[in-house]
């Protein structure tokens, strides 16, 4: 199966619900109850953020917050634990990903870079016309929904399992 990134938009009251009660809830919390569907980004996560951020595991604001930022909270859901955004995080998110053109992003798309920063999936070589259009396809995605919890007011949950 793999490592699968999700993430995961909620109502601000649930989300200073779910921070509040953390230790109550034994650190496990990607298994509550929300009112909002999950968006499943399957194996696409690290091929976006390095995308987004230029390499690997590198950050650059505001893209570090897009899958692999947020603060921490609860347990190690099994690749570390979920991380959330705010609301205004999410709207700083939502808004950078709006000016990024899709030709832009395409053109950050390099299987040697890809490859040697071992870029999940590593069994990858990135160098066929189908992993370019499965991670931008997953990132369209991602960015229609920062754009929908945005419009919501809405914070985020982000985590890998």
């Amino acid at each position: 199966m793999g490592m699968i990134g999700y993430l995961q938009q909620l109502p601000m009251t649930q989300l200073n619900s779910l921070i509040a009660r953390v230790d109550e809830l034994g650190g496990v919390i990607i298994h509550e109850p929300f009112e909002e569907e999950v968006l499943d980004i399957d194996k696409a996560w690290h091929g976006i953020h390095f995308l987004l951020n230029g390499s690997s595991f590198g950050r650059k604001e505001p893209y570090e917050n897009v899958i692999l930022g947020g603060t921490p909270i609860g347990a190690d859901e099994g690749y570390g634990p979920a991380r959330y955004l705010t609301a205004e995080q999410v709207n700083d998110v939502s808004a950078a990903l709006a000016q990024l053109s899709s030709d832009e992003l395409e053109s950050r798309f390099d299987p040697a870079g890809l490859s040697a920063e071992s870029v999940y999936p590593s069994n990858s070589d990135w160098n066929d016309e189908d992993d370019k259009e499965y991670v931008l396809s997953y990132y369209t995605a991602v960015a229609d929904y920062y754009r929908s919890a945005a419009s919501k007011g809405y914070g985020m949950l982000l985590y890998l399992l």
